[in-house]
């Protein structure tokens, strides 16, 4: 990204809604102010987070099957936790009314009572105390977060928006933001947030083959009271689904919220893709080897379509037979691809060449 600050505060205080630049200056390229249809949908997001914000198009049917896995889960460990709260309580309350004084069940004869068996008993209460310690402070929020978690949580979102073919994902920065500095939008798309965090999130490959609740990760989770607003206030007429296409924002100082709509560079790769794509029949074609490109096309669309996803093993493979198609008709494959500047841009060709000259 070009550079668009001028003065900077000191680096001790890093702060997303800080910022290094003059209120009389452009944002950060490829940055700019938000539109004002998305404003009402900002003013509920933490300024102190990066979002990414997109449209899931999985089938509704899906969604609900890849959601039930958690509400049985969350259900089975809340059954869980409710039986041994039936079984530890009424232990604990006898254990309490020996510290008060009163006799129970529980109470231990300290005069009549072996230093073995003593140190049976203090053992195997030490390791209870630890196991329900263990129950309360990791275990027991996980259900309580799920049903009842606020501003927003997993059952609340689907409660209200419900499973739809077309639904707003919004996606917000873990606490790895917590360490960005005050000019960390003044690094390149090269840079360590860029290369790390924003770009595999924002992949297109990526974002098309997951649904939203299989996007949570370590460094993304999903902010379930923005997606309620943003569904209301289309629910409303205040704003549409195509306001809500891919796009990463963030939130400075001096300029307020600003959005960087990744859709754009998805339309522009789709648009270069259509055009290579030209090219290599064209070439193909003029070869005397048309046939050569709708067997090309046969391997990608079968490829492409096999459970699992399109992954990078795969993709090795497939660029493989491609090569093997190509020599069979003697089309020298390297070259072939250095004719036509390469194979970037063609579906299922993402890997280069040359790291296959070797097969």
């Amino acid at each position: 990204m070009a550079k668009a600050a001028s003065k900077r505060i000191p680096k001790s205080t890093p702060s997303l809604s800080t910022t290094t630049a003059p209120k009389d200056t452009k944002p950060p390229t490829p940055y700019s102010e938000a539109p004002a249809v998305l404003q009402p949908f900002l003013k509920t997001l933490d300024p102190s987070h990066v979002y990414i914000i997109h449209i899931d198009n999985h089938p509704k049917v899906l969604k609900k099957r890849v959601f039930a896995v958690p509400v049985l889960m969350n259900l089975v460990i809340f059954g869980l936790l409710l039986w041994r709260v039936r079984v530890a309580l009424p232990y604990y309350v006898a254990l309490l009314m020996n510290i008060l004084g009163y006799d129970t069940i529980f109470k231990v004869d300290l005069k009549h009572t072996g230093w073995g068996t003593l140190m049976d008993i203090a053992m195997g209460r030490t390791f209870m105390f630890m196991i329900d310690f263990f129950l309360v402070k990791f275990v027991f929020p996980w259900p309580m977060d799920f049903f009842l978690g606020s501003p927003g949580n997993p059952v609340k979102w689907r409660s209200t928006v419900g499973f739809q073919d077309e639904e707003i994902v919004v996606r917000r920065s873990r606490r790895w933001d917590e360490a960005l500095q005050s000019n960390w939008l003044d690094e390149d798309e090269d840079g360590t947030v860029y290369k790390e965090r924003i770009l595999p999130a924002i992949n297109k490959r990526w974002v098309n083959a997951k649904t939203s609740y299989l996007m949570m990760d370590k460094n993304w989770d999903l902010d379930f009271g923005g997606m309620v607003t943003a569904h209301s206030l289309v629910k409303r007429g205040k704003a549409s689904l195509s306001d809500f296409q891919k796009t990463v924002v963030v939130h400075l100082k001096d300029h307020g919220w600003l959005t960087w709509p990744v859709w754009r560079l998805d339309e522009g790769s789709e648009e270069e893709a259509r055009k290579k794509i030209v090219v290599f029949k064209d070439k193909l074609t003029a070869m005397g080897k048309e046939n050569l490109f709708f067997s090309w096309v046969e391997l990608i669309q079968f490829e492409t379509s096999q459970p699992g996803g399109f992954t990078k093993d795969r993709q090795t493979k497939t660029m493989e037979r491609a090569k093997e198609l190509f020599e069979a008709q003697g089309v020298d494959f390297n070259q072939f691809w250095k004719d036509i500047g390469g194979p970037e841009g063609l579906p299922g060709m993402a890997i280069h060449v040359n790291e296959h000259n070797s097969t």
